[in-house]
């Protein structure tokens, strides 16, 4: 029996879309969860055969599914966001690497629509599972007060294989607690954010073709990304009441310092929303306690940023 504090988890970025990653080259995570399975469907005759019982059953399409969640540092957090994303570019000043993530403006290549990706999973057991020929397709990011800033990548994918036992090497960066967080709305900071939640949605299937095989041949698109926010403000004032009702658009940064690693240097998050809008904003007096704001929010495609959304980490990591 293995245990679960015992486990592993390391991700390889691919060179291509059905070649496993070397595990050599992996980046541990130290994770909350993770949810990984390969899924065999069974294949079920229904032609009529003057019987009450089901038909034969043959072996499905082979798919990967499941989930990787962690509370972030500093370090970890580059590999997870280039799970979906798009590491647009990386500036090395003395050391110190600036790495910024903008959603995909085209596919990585005719099979895969993302980076596609390798996961090691060690569940302490005799050996551990590589699951190849994946794409991160849900990208989470949630902070609320008293607890530390949390991702979470939902993969879809691909194939898995039997594998020697992990000896994972962990990432030294800072872990980022909600007190060394900020934000601002239109450049003016507001405090009264309790939780707040932004998911990135890549709409990617695995899909199966004639080639001969029941794993996936390609990963694709089925529809627009979207990036989704939720949360719950303070309702100190009606100014996010009025931006609803104005149906306006305005940006969203979201900041966390993290420790010093060079002198006038912080490992850093910032989190950049060219246009925020507000499609629901629900505040009512429905007791005794003080009033609350449920945020449900789109974060939208700004022309003059090419973007509709931004992430910058700032770390001493060279390259993912």
């Amino acid at each position: 029996m293995g245990y679960g504090q015992n486990s592993a988890v390391g991700v390889v970025f691919q060179n291509s879309y059905g070649t496993l990653g070397n595990v050599d080259s992996a980046h541990y995570i130290p994770h909350l969860t993770e949810t990984l399975q390969k899924k065999i469907p069974p294949l079920k005759k229904e032609s009529m055969r003057q019987i009450h019982d089901e038909g034969d059953s043959y072996e499905g399409p082979h798919t990967v599914e499941g989930e990787l969640s962690s509370e972030v540092d500093a370090i970890s957090l580059g590999a997870m966001l280039k799970m979906v994303l798009s590491e647009t570019s990386t500036v090395n000043s003395g050391g110190i690497y600036t790495h910024t993530f903008k959603p995909r403006t085209a596919d990585f290549d005719e099979k895969s629509s993302g980076i596609p990706l390798s996961v090691y999973v060690d569940r302490d057991t005799s050996k551990s599972e590589a699951y190849q020929d994946l794409n991160g397709s849900v990208l989470e990011l949630s902070v609320a007060n008293g607890e530390f800033l949390k991702a979470k990548v939902g993969f879809v994918g691909g194939d898995v294989s039997s594998q020697a036992s992990l000896t994972a090497v962990y990432p030294t960066g800072d872990t980022y607690t909600w007190d060394v967080s900020s934000a601002s709305i239109a450049a003016a900071a507001i405090d009264e954010f309790k939780e707040l939640t932004i998911t990135v949605d890549e709409t990617l299937e695995a899909m199966h073709t004639l080639d001969g095989t029941k794993t996936p041949n390609r990963i694709k698109r089925t529809g627009f990304r979207t990036v989704a926010i939720g949360g719950t403000l303070m309702f100190d004032n009606n100014d996010e009441k009025d931006a609803f009702y104005a149906q306006s658009e305005r940006p969203l940064v979201l900041t966390f310092e993290g420790v010093e690693v060079q002198s006038g240097y912080n490992e850093s998050v910032t989190i950049k929303l060219p246009a925020l809008r507000y499609e629901d904003l629900q505040g009512n007096a429905d007791g005794p306690g003080e009033m609350e704001l449920a945020v449900t929010a789109a974060g939208k495609y700004l022309v003059s940023s090419a973007t509709a959304l931004e992430i910058v980490v700032v770390n001493t990591q060279a390259a993912y």
